[in-house]
C-alpha cells in the first residue's frame, strides 16, 4: 500500500457528511469488467487482487495492452487501494494515466484498452440476511441466499439467467434487477419467448422496417431498440427458435441490432436478464440450445426455489398477497392456514395466489392434490393457464412413466428420448422416488 505522503487522492469525492459517516467495511466490494474477451466478468474484492494478463494473476485478462502483473487490488481502511504495478501501458482514471488511487463506493478505470468497474454493495444486502428483494420475498435460506446473490449482481452490467419451476415468480425479480441497477431511470422491456409465433418473435426483438413484410404497415423498434439504456427481460427464452438464437448472440456480441427489413445496423446498450423452467444446460448437451448463447446469457446463474422447498415462507407471503389486495384485515381460517403450508403447490406462487384470491372473494378453496388449483384454466390469462397445463402434464407424465419402468433412470431416459443427465432433473424435481 502507498505510504501516506504518496498516497493518492480518492476516485470518488464524497461530501462531508459522508465523509463523517463512510465505513468501507459495511461495503463488499465487485470489480466487474465491461470490455473484452472477459465482458461481464464480476469477482468480489475481499482480499489482495493481482490483475493482469499472466498465469499468476488472480484475475487474467486477455488483452495485449495488459501487462502480466498490470495492477494489484488491496482492500484497507480507507476503501480499496488500485495500484499500478509498472505497467508497460499504463493504468488510467477518467482519462488520466495514474500510479495509484483509492476507491470507496465506486470507480471506472482502464487497464490498457480493458476497462473495468469497481463498486462498494451494502453488505447488508449480500451477507444473506435479506428478506425481500423488490417485490419478492422469503425468509427461508434458499431465498435469502437468492437475495443476496441477486443484490450483488444487480449494479452490474452482467447478464443473468434465471431458472426455475413456472410460477415461482421469476419476472419479478427480474424486475427488481432493474430497479435495483443503475439503468432503474431506463425502460424494463419484457418479451415471453414462448408466447409468440416463430414469424413474429425476429420482429419482436429486433424490430423492422415499414414493408419488410406482408402486414408491415410502419416501421417499428424491437425490444432491444426500445429498451436502449435500460433491461430486456427475456421470458422462457430456452422456448426461442434455434435458428434465432444466431441473431441474438451476435446483438449481445456487438452491441447492435439490425432491424428486419434493413442493413444499416443500430448500436443499443441493454443488459439481458432472462428466464426458463427448462435445464438450458442439458438442452445444450441434447443440441437443441446453442452452447456459445447459453455462456453469454448464463453470466450469473440463479436458481428460483419452487414454493414446496420452502413451506415456511407460504404465511409471509400470504399476509403480503392479503395486503395488496387490499384486505389486510382478512383472516384465514386456522385449517387453511395449516392446509397451505403442507400443500406440495405444483402451480409455486401464481397458484398461491390464485388461492389467496378465492378465498378472500368467498369462492371455493379447493387444494386437493390431484386436482390443482390452476386446473380451473379458463380463469386464467393464456399465457399461465398454458403454462399450468404444460406443468401438470410434464408431472403426470414422467409420475407415470417412472412407476412403469420401475426406477430406472436409464430406462426412463430412453423411453422419454431426453438425456440421462435431465432424466436425474425431473426425479429430483417431482419426488419421484423408487
Amino acid at each position: 500500500m502507498p505510504s501516506d505522503s504518496t498516497a493518492p487522492l480518492p476516485a470518488d469525492a464524497l461530501n462531508r457528511d459522508e465523509e463523517r459517516t463512510f465505513d468501507p467495511t459495511a461495503l463488499r466490494y465487485q470489480l466487474e469488467v465491461l470490455s473484452g474477451s472477459k465482458l461481464g466478468t464480476c469477482v468480489t474484492v475481499d482480499g489482495p487482487l493481482v490483475l493482469g494478463s499472466g498465469d499468476d494473476a488472480g484475475l487474467q485478462l486477455a488483452d495485449a495492452t495488459v501487462s502480466r502483473r498490470h495492477a494489484s487490488l488491496e482492500p484497507s481502511p480507507q476503501g480499496v487501494w488500485v495500484k499500478d504495478l509498472g505497467s508497460k501501458n499504463g493504468t488510467f482514471l477518467a482519462g488520466t494515466r495514474v500510479d495509484g488511487f483509492v476507491v470507496r463506493r465506486e470507480a471506472t478505470f482502464a487497464l490498457g484498452t480493458t476497462l473495468l468497474r469497481l463498486s462498494g454493495v451494502p453488505r447488508s444486502q449480500t451477507a444473506g440476511e435479506r428478506t425481500s428483494f423488490g417485490e419478492a420475498l422469503g425468509q427461508s435460506s434458499g431465498m435469502r441466499a437468492l437475495f443476496s446473490q441477486l443484490a450483488t449482481a444487480a449494479p452490474t452490467m452482467s447478464n443473468v439467467l434465471l431458472g426455475g419451476e413456472t410460477g415461482t415468480g421469476k419476472e419479478v425479480l427480474a424486475r427488481a434487477l432493474h430497479e435495483a441497477s443503475p439503468r432503474k431511470h431506463r425502460p424494463f422491456v419484457v418479451v415471453d419467448c414462448g408466447a409468440l409465433s416463430g414469424s413474429l418473435i425476429e420482429s419482436e426483438l429486433f424490430g423492422h422496417a415499414k414493408g419488410a413484410f406482408t402486414g408491415a404497415q410502419a416501421a417499428r423498434d424491437g425490444a432491444f431498440t426500445s429498451a436502449n439504456g435500460g433491461t430486456v427481460f427475456l421470458d422462457e427464452i430456452g422456448e426461442l427458435a434455434l435458428e434465432l438464437q444466431p441473431r441474438l448472440l451476435r446483438v449481445l456480441e456487438s452491441r447492435t441490432v439490425r432491424r428486419v427489413g434493413e442493413d444499416v445496423p443500430r448500436n443499443v446498450d441493454v443488459r439481458v436478464v432472462a428466464a426458463t423452467h427448462r435445464d438450458l444446460a442439458a438442452e445444450v448437451k441434447a443440441g437443441r440450445f446453442r452452447e456459445d448463447l447459453y455462456f453469454r446469457l448464463a453470466v450469473v446463474v440463479a436458481r428460483v426455489p419452487p414454493l414446496r422447498e420452502r413451506l415456511d415462507d407460504v404465511p409471509l407471503i400470504t399476509h403480503a398477497m392479503l395486503a395488496r389486495l387490499g384486505r389486510p384485515d382478512f383472516e384465514l381460517s386456522p385449517s387453511l392456514l395449516a392446509r397451505l403450508k403442507q400443500h406440495d403447490w405444483p402451480g409455486n406462487v401464481r397458484e398461491l395466489r390464485n388461492v389467496i384470491e378465492r378465498a378472500v372473494s368467498g369462492g371455493n378453496v379447493s387444494l386437493d392434490e390431484k386436482t390443482p388449483a390452476a386446473a380451473s384454466t379458463s380463469s386464467l390469462p393464456y399465457k399461465q393457464a398454458k403454462e399450468q397445463l404444460v406443468e401438470d402434464f410434464t408431472r403426470e407424465y414422467f409420475t407415470r412413466l417412472f412407476e412403469q419402468c420401475g426406477g430406472n433412470v436409464a430406462e426412463l431416459a430412453r423411453t422419454a428420448g431426453i438425456a440421462r443427465t435431465y432424466a436425474h432433473e425431473v426425479i429430483k424435481k417431482y419426488g419421484l422416488k423408487g
